[in-house]
């Protein structure tokens, strides 16, 4: 049913357990809790679609195994198989049906490469209907335990509506069930002195290491000035450790690793006494929501490191970008919404590798036109498809280069998409292999127009591709989360952007580009120029940023 990605630098110890767990099963096979040990560790290494048939034996063997149900409902849902995950979520639910967590397992299965609209809008419902049933309900038991939450609202970002009334009940189911044991009698935080003392800032994510929300954030935290601010960094419990994290964190003044329990990491980040606590990116990690959901400093905020509002009424504010926010954006936000100068991003133009390498060492062709789609390919919905299909009939010579995901089978669902809605695309397609950041650099330097997906465009990988140049068609949407292209040719002032408005006028803009060789060539050497100029290592933003936390903090404290 489900492939695997290729099973990389196994450790000899898993293998050896891998192994002896087989032999096991082999000579005991109705020992249900040898295949459930086998499964586990069939997934931890990858071998996704060894692990299925070993957990489901399991759950045949153990009825009352919960943790075993869950499991499988997580792994069927990140191979996006959906059904099977509503199911398996249905039968632990089944076993515990008054835990908060189990229930919105259940309830989030969204769709990663989504098979159509009708899907999309099928699973969104069923999370609205749901949600509204739970909070109308009595009180959930609050037990995250071995049964860890999924990401439950991030694929949410990925379809194009107003998520701030679900995302509201959500956040409100969240705080009610998620509240720790030292705050049964409400939060107590020290007064703040308005002189005196630097206000000490805590930035929290799980992703501070060569991923790209620490890109979007090292610049912010690394220019803060030290003599107005005290810099504390917030690791999850299991972030790994690379060059990238121990970069950022030689330029804080201290660094924090917080506990696994809930209770003992919400109490590690109330003792640090923070005056301004900034989740860089709720919904990422479910650990993450947990901590968000509480009161642990006395301002908490969020931005753009997850594209669309919390939720969550112990976030104060979300911080965004004046160029980027569609008018009338307060409406979108649970926070209160706070539009910085420009775009909010201060993006460090030594993170930017160097990198060229020929056509041919993508083996590409060197004398086709090249489209660009650069995104993970949850970011581009069925929707699209018919305007990748237009594109593909007004120029049948060009070929689509994509990147495969390192889920196969996700790779798989969107090949097999493409032969029902946009046949001519499908004969186009060149999907390369997973690659490095450097090659990744390379790759789109090589190409001649990148298209930007409807309703999640580019975020950080417009930073790394707009350095070289090549130009990105965009359709600027309704939401922050599809308008960071467009803001960024407003940013550097280029005159003639290939943004649209409409999907038809997409497809002009991209095809008049690909036609005149002429044109895209110029273009590309004025978004280069601009970009080097004017788009990275933004100290205006980080300037406007110390403004807002001195107001922010200034105004709790009164």
């Amino acid at each position: 049913m489900a492939s695997d990605p290729p099973a990389e630098n196994v450790p000899r110890s898993e293998s050896a357990a891998i192994r002896d767990l087989e032999e096991t099963v082999r000579l005991e096979p109705d020992h249900g809790p040898s295949w459930h040990q086998l499964g586990q560790l069939l997934a931890r290494v990858g071998r996704y679609g060894d692990a299925l048939p070993c957990l489901i034996r399991a759950a045949e063997l153990e009825p009352a195994n919960l943790l075993c149900r869950s499991e499988l409902g997580h792994l069927f849902r990140n191979l996006d198989f959906v059904n099977e995950a509503i199911h398996w979520h249905g039968e632990a639910l089944a076993l515990e049906p008054d835990s908060l967590v189990l229930q919105l397992n259940h309830l989030f299965v969204l769709p990663i490469v989504a098979a159509s609209m009708e899907q999309i809008a099928w699973c969104r419902e069923r999370c609205e209907r749901g949600l509204e049933v739970l909070e109308a309900g009595p009180p959930l038991r609050a037990d995250p335990g071995n049964n860890v939450m999924i990401c439950h609202p991030f694929y949410l970002l990925y379809q194009d509506s107003d998520d701030r009334a679900l995302l509201e009940r959500y956040g409100r189911l969240i705080a009610r069930c998620f509240k720790p044991q030292h705050q049964a009698a409400g939060p107590s935080f020290r007064p703040v002195p308005l002189g005196g003392r630097r206000l000490r800032i805590g930035f929290l994510s799980g992703f501070f290491y060569d991923h790209s929300n620490a890109r979007a954030f090292e610049g912010l935290i690394r220019h803060l000035d030290r003599s107005a601010f005290e810099v504390v960094l917030i690791h999850l419990a299991q972030s790994p450790h690379d060059a990238v994290r121990s970069r950022i964190e030689a330029c804080c003044d201290r660094v924090v690793t917080l506990p696994a329990p809930l209770n003992g990491a919400s109490a590690a980040l109330a003792a640090l006494e923070l005056d301004l606590l900034f989740f860089t990116d709720i919904g990422m990690h479910p650990f993450t929501t947990m901590l968000a959901a509480q009161r642990l400093a006395p301002v908490q905020a969020t931005g753009w490191g997850v594209p669309q509002t919390s939720g969550l009424p112990s976030i104060d504010y979300y911080v965004s970008g004046e160029l980027v926010e569609p008018p009338g954006a307060e409406a979108l936000y649970s926070e209160k919404l706070v539009c910085l100068s420009g775009l909010p991003c201060c993006y460090l133009s030594e993170s930017l590798e160097a990198s060229s390498l020929p056509r041919d060492y993508f083996l590409l062709p060197p004398d086709l036109p090249l489209w660009g789609c650069l995104q993970r390919l949850e970011k581009y919905p069925p929707d699209f498809d018919a305007t990748l299909e237009a594109i593909a009939r007004a120029v049948p010579e060009a070929l689509f280069v994509f990147v495969e995901e390192q889920v196969p089978s996700l790779t798989a669902f969107f090949l097999q998409r493409l032969e029902r809605s946009a046949p001519a695309v499908r004969e186009r397609v060149v999907m390369l292999g997973r690659m490095n950041r450097a090659e990744f650099l390379a790759l789109a330097g090589c190409l001649d127009v990148l298209l930007d997906p409807f309703h999640f465009g580019s975020g950080i990988t417009l930073y790394e591709t707009l350095h070289g140049g090549t130009p990105v068609v965009t359709l600027e949407g309704r939401f922050l989360r599809s308008r960071f292209v467009a803001a960024a040719y407003r940013l550097i002032g280029v005159v003639d952007p290939p943004v649209a408005g409409t999907p038809a006028e997409y497809v002009e803009r991209a095809v008049a580009l690909m036609k005149d060789p002429q044109q895209r060539d110029e273009l590309r050497q004025e978004i280069a120029l601009k970009a080097r100029a004017k788009l990275y290592d933004r100290l205006d933003y980080v300037r406007g940023f110390e403004a807002f936390a001195q107001q922010a903090v200034a105004a709790q404290s009164t």
